[in-house]
């Protein structure tokens, strides 16, 4: 069952000119001759490209993993995530959507920021009604 994702302007645009300057050919990539890639020789590109680009480990799954982490480290939400993946599991997407170390950092400063120069009555004032106060233990229940 084939399915259409959606694909941003730019991509689009790039990929209608790409076409326009293949004339006849069904698909952009293709041979010398006009035929159209198969699974192998975009693997061996890919492969080759990798390379060239001292990438190493790196397959053409890899790529699935790298759209859905810059879309959820970019603020996208999971559900839309999940979508565009094609995942029918909201599980699986969380599988794929992997945050990098700097992401991670750049969250910690942001609540650092956020509560600096505070003293912690004042933190435990300002939390909304039924939340944990700051001072308050926390027990692994695992």
């Amino acid at each position: 069952m084939s399915r259409t994702l959606p694909m941003g302007d730019r991509l689009k645009a790039i990929l209608q000119e790409a076409l326009a300057v293949k004339g006849e050919a069904p698909t952009v990539f293709t041979n010398r001759t006009g035929t159209p890639w198969s699974d192998r020789n975009l693997l061996y590109v890919f492969k080759r490209a990798c390379k060239r680009a001292k990438i190493e480990d790196c397959s053409l799954h890899t790529l699935r993993h790298t759209f859905a982490s810059r879309l959820v480290m970019a603020g996208v939400d999971l559900r839309t995530v999940q979508e565009l993946m094609g995942h029918k599991d909201i599980q699986m997407t969380m599988r794929y959507a992997h945050l990098s170390g700097d992401h991670k950092r750049q969250a910690i400063a942001v609540l650092e920021q956020r509560f600096s120069g505070e003293k912690s009555h004042q933190i435990s004032q300002q939390q909304p009604e039924g939340s944990i106060p700051a001072n308050a233990k926390v027990v692994n229940i695992r």
